[in-house]
């Protein structure tokens, strides 16, 4: 089975509620319907958070060549990741969504007493929010580890709230190849929203910065391999 092949990165920060029962159960899906992927929990316990730099803590630990980037609170379908790595013979990477089902908190509290290898078809997501996103990149990702470590992994200059998966993209896009995205559906599991979306300015103003257009991204990532070959 193609799970054999795959280390799945989670950005973790634990919130002692919510955020924590629904990785426990997500968890216990990954090694139900993959129980061959390598589970990669990276860790950031600074302040502000920096999810790019969990991220690539995870990717530190991984050994497998092909990386699912995925938040904890995402509940997947195996059959969405199969066509994911299946798209993987015809594009660079795959965002293997196109919208977000946002959970309530009853919904998920509901399928945490489910078995974690329940089908999507057996869950109940009547009455969830749904997001049409194709200008979300994060959430999922379906990644080579060639191409992740061919752009560096994520950029650890973005801290706090936001922009590190589109500067991921736009790096990935330019220096790798386009991503594929399929037309399929996501789903998120409730938790208490963060109250305050810290470092989000200066976030939008790094990723203009560095980020906004191809050659831009280019010096810049020009500059970053003549400043890592000094050190």
């Amino acid at each position: 089975m193609f799970d054999k092949r795959i280390s799945v990165l989670i950005p973790y920060k634990s919130d002692g509620g919510y955020r924590d029962r629904n990785w426990k159960w997500i968890k216990k899906r990954y090694k139900a319907l993959m129980p061959q992927a390598e589970i990669c929990m990276g860790i950031y316990d600074k302040e502000p958070f920096s999810r790019a730099a969990a991220i690539n803590n995870a990717a530190g630990i991984a050994t497998r060549d092909i990386f699912i980037i995925a938040d904890a609170d995402i509940i997947f379908d195996i059959d969405q990741i199969a066509k994911a790595i299946l798209g993987l013979t015809c594009c660079t990477w795959i965002i293997p969504f196109n919208s977000i089902d946002y959970l309530t908190k009853e919904q998920s509290n509901k399928l945490q007493k489910m078995e974690p290898d329940i089908a999507i078809k057996y869950i109940d997501f009547i009455g969830c929010s749904r997001l049409n996103c194709d200008w979300i990149y994060g959430g999922m990702n379906v990644v080579p580890r060639e191409y992740f470590e061919k752009v560096g992994g994520f950029d650890e200059i973005f801290k706090g709230w936001g922009e590190e998966d589109d500067a991921f993209q736009r790096a990935m896009d330019t220096l790798c190849g386009h991503y594929g995205r399929i037309t399929t559906n996501m789903w998120h599991m409730y938790h208490t929203p963060s109250p305050y979306k810290f470092n989000h300015e200066k976030n939008l103003n790094t990723l203009d910065k560095f980020y906004g257009d191809k050659n831009t991204i280019i010096n810049y990532f020009n500059k970053k391999d003549k400043d890592k070959n000094y050190k």
